[in-house]
């Protein structure tokens, strides 16, 4: 099964990215599907050759998270008639920034789940505060891992 060979687990994240060849420098913008610690998942119009080259670029709030990666795979999509393209990170701070990003987007959405529940506009800082408390002691265990 293929989530067996799969070292790191990967969460949905719905955010624009952008992808810039290295071998030429080419920019293209797209959508990521999957997040992990390891890597990324995306759909893109066209195959990619395993092993190129990528920085990949999220925006989240007024920042640019920007990691080295390559392709592993590129395989068309029956139902999208996309081709659902995963890449590696290539270095540790990398992964931290993809880490990173993906905390920054999931207190986002806490923040927008706790204002609609309440009813009132939950603070940025109150989200963060909670989130933190909640998820510090794992975030600091999955990136002791990573070393």
């Amino acid at each position: 099964m293929e989530n067996e060979k799969r070292k790191f687990f990967r969460h949905p994240i719905k955010v624009p990215i952008q992808l810039t060849r290295v071998e030429d420098n080419t920019a293209l913008s797209g959508r990521a599907e999957d997040l992990s610690q390891g890597g990324l998942a995306f759909f893109w119009p066209e195959p990619i050759p395993e092993g190129t080259h990528l920085q990949i670029s999220i925006p989240v709030e007024k920042q640019l998270f920007n990691m080295k990666a390559h392709v592993t795979h590129s395989q068309k999509d029956a139902d999208t008639g996309l081709f659902k393209t995963g890449v590696c990170f290539e270095d540790s701070v990398s992964s931290f920034r993809a880490k990173l990003a993906e905390e920054i987007i999931q207190i986002r959405q806490y923040l927008e789940k706790m204002s609609l529940l309440r009813g009132q506009q939950f603070s940025e800082e109150e989200a963060a505060k909670i989130w933190i408390d909640r998820n510090a002691e794992n975030f600091a265990k999955m990136m002791g891992s990573a070393s």
